[in-house]
């Protein structure tokens, strides 16, 4: 059975390669493994591909086990279409994660697929005789993709196999858990040669890695491991200063679908709209159920699907935003109705503060940084966002707090914090005042939950927003919330316990 999955899985990769663009998927060729992997264009339908995979890891699997997973945001309960799988993405916000979450098992699987498309990529073209400059940039590619994922394996699971060739039989595909730190050493060798291989940013973007998205990934990585090393983590990010990034005049130009991969843009997940099955829809994702979503949308059809109503933002973290804040309205947007449910039709849609919000008996938020104009339902253009220049300003000035530098770390915070049009914070800064500025800036963005995690805080902030979010949901069961060290971590998915008896458990969870 093993044997049968690796040839499908290789069989899989060539059959999907893509065309120069990696948003120019064309359908399933006759590729085989005798003819493909020969060609200069062959490595780069290989590579565009193996950044193709990585939009699995932020539809549905990377929203809930980050930002939902925080003190960000909750869901909207809607008990006649509760069920199997709803409830698997409900479990996670709930802190109630099985060891057969379909969510968790997927995000897993995902991040594999992209790593064994990366790896063969990286083997295959170590035996070819191409141009230096081609082989460099394509190794660093490959490299980075490897390194970023490994990233976010090792944040949610800890020690995970280090499956760094291209498997070709069973036994080199059920390996053991690495540690942690055998993990961060492999991410870190990849996104050295990365850094190495790759070229400046240069504009118009396309959306590939550059030296700059593999400096931040890096300054990331310095940041979190358990040895951590800020010295080394800002003159990383100060490199990335120094290469053409700069922030958006607006922060509502951040996202604007017709600005995409711009200045302030360091890596983004590509997306696009059509009919090539490449379009994302946050936007449905998150609004309310409803039998008339074009009040928000602009497109006429209903969201009456299980796949919205989620990644809600609770009050508390509205509350956040003063109203000064240029930021709140380009996040988030408040559906309002007559009726007591929702499942009816929205009314109309206001943002934060609105007096008019009260003439209506019902009022939903929704994260609105992707309510952007397109002509199909449930198909839009929207990247996601993984690195911005603000971010790596936050990050600096959270490297120079933690190196017993406050007032350096004014000018980095104070940067964000005039874009969002507020006064500027002339006082000392902590560490808690710089998260506070990252949850606000990168709201709904997937950082809020690694945030939590890499500054110990997550146990802390969980636990007192468990005893908040109880009092918003009353209909919250009373075993939710119970947050043990170890569901820090995600379980070893069971699929892959039974498949691979080399691996152990995660502390908590079941065998």
């Amino acid at each position: 059975m093993k044997k049968i999955f690796i040839i499908c899985f290789a069989a899989a990769l060539l059959n999907t390669a893509c065309s120069s663009s990696f948003l120019d998927i064309p359908p399933q060729s006759s590729s085989t493994e005798g003819s493909f992997f020969k060609t200069e264009d062959h490595f780069t339908q290989a590579i565009n591909n193996t950044y193709a995979s990585l939009r699995e890891l932020y539809n549905d699997k990377g929203w809930s086990m980050s930002e939902m997973r925080s003190d960000n945001t909750h869901y909207t309960r809607y008990e006649a279409g509760r069920g199997y799988p709803t409830t698997d993405k409900e479990n996670i916000a709930d802190f109630l994660v099985a060891v057969e979450n379909t969510y968790v098992r997927d995000m897993w699987k995902s991040c594999y697929t992209s790593i064994s498309k990366a790896n063969t990529v990286i083997d295959r073209i170590e035996t070819k005789n191409f141009s230096e400059d081609f082989t460099k940039k394509t190794l660093g590619q490959a490299k980075f993709i490897r390194a970023f994922v490994y990233f976010q394996l090792v944040q949610y699971f800890g020690g995970v196999p280090l499956q760094l060739h291209e498997v070709t039989s069973a036994e080199n595909n059920d390996l053991p858990r690495s540690s942690v730190e055998d993990v961060y050493a492999q991410i870190i060798t990849d996104v050295k040669e990365a850094i190495d291989y790759l070229k400046p940013v240069s504009f118009p973007q396309d959306g590939s890695a550059t030296q700059g998205a593999a400096k931040t990934l890096y300054a990331y990585v310095l940041m979190t491991k358990p040895d951590r090393d800020y010295a080394e983590a800002e003159r990383q990010l100060l490199d990335v200063t120094k290469m053409g990034y700069d922030l958006e005049t607006e922060f509502a130009d951040v996202f604007d679908t017709g600005k995409k991969n711009g200045k302030e843009h360091i890596f983004s997940i590509q997306y696009q709209q059509g009919d090539q099955g490449q379009q994302s829809s946050w936007l449905y994702i998150f609004l309310p159920r409803t039998a008339n979503a074009d009040v928000a949308t602009g497109v006429q059809g209903s969201n009456l699907v299980e796949n919205s109503g989620w990644n809600v933002p609770t009050s508390e973290t509205i509350n956040l935003f003063s109203d000064k804040d240029k930021r709140r309205d380009v996040s988030i947007g408040i559906a309002v109705c007559n009726d007591n449910d929702m499942y009816t039709k929205i009314d109309n849609w206001f943002y934060v503060g609105d007096p008019e919000i009260a003439n209506y008996k019902l009022a939903l938020p929704f994260i609105r940084k992707y309510q952007h104009a397109h002509a199909k339902l449930r198909n839009m253009d929207d990247n996601w966002p993984v690195y911005r220049y603000s971010d790596v300003l936050l990050l600096l000035a959270e490297c120079a707090v933690e190196q017993g530098k406050p007032n350096e770390a004014n000018k980095y915070l104070n940067r964000v914090r005039e874009r969002a049009g507020l006064e500027a914070y002339n006082g000392v800064v902590t560490a808690d005042i710089v998260a506070n500025e990252r949850r606000m800036e990168l709201a709904f963005e997937n950082h809020r939950w690694f945030d939590l995690i890499r500054t110990g805080k997550a146990l802390e902030v969980m636990k007192a927003y468990g005893e908040y979010i109880k009092k918003e949901d009353v209909g919250l069961p009373a075993n939710t919330y119970n947050i043990k060290p170890g569901y820090l971590l995600y379980p070893i998915p069971f699929q892959e316990m039974e498949r691979n008896k080399n691996l152990t458990q995660n502390e908590g969870y079941l065998k």
